[in-house]
């Protein structure tokens, strides 16, 4: 059994297609105009204003492979930001020659005190 030809019948040689219509063209300033109005957003990407500088980025070749993750205050961040800009060295190196001041003055009883005062518990033992 075979499928029937729809298209059976009919004379194809008469068929013509129609020819294109000649559409005027829309002025674009017009369009937007009518766009913005009515509330259609833009494919456009919206004009950036510029970003905040953000803050330098410092690579060093150190050969430190040690992570160390600490939380401080927003004011530690910044002047640790500002120290590493400054001196232009690794946040390791600020970091070892804080220790080493800290070492050095440690048992000063100007620093025995503050500590005392911002952590009354550090002298427990457990």
């Amino acid at each position: 059994m075979s499928r029937a030809n729809p298209l059976d019948g009919l004379n194809l040689e008469e068929f013509q297609p129609k020819a294109p219509e000649a559409k005027p063209k829309a002025d674009r300033d017009e369009i937007g105009r009518i766009a913005k109005e009515n509330g259609f957003p833009s494919r456009q990407a919206p004009i950036e204003k510029p970003a905040e500088e953000r803050p330098r980025q410092h690579y060093f070749r150190t050969g430190r492979n040690k992570q160390i993750n600490i939380k401080g205050s927003p004011e530690c961040d910044e002047h640790l930001q500002r120290l590493v800009g400054e001196l232009n060295v690794p946040k390791g190196v600020i970091l070892e020659e804080a220790l080493k001041a800290l070492e050095s003055i440690k048992f000063t009883a100007e620093l025995t005190e503050r500590l005392d005062r911002e952590f009354p518990n550090r002298r427990k033992q457990g």
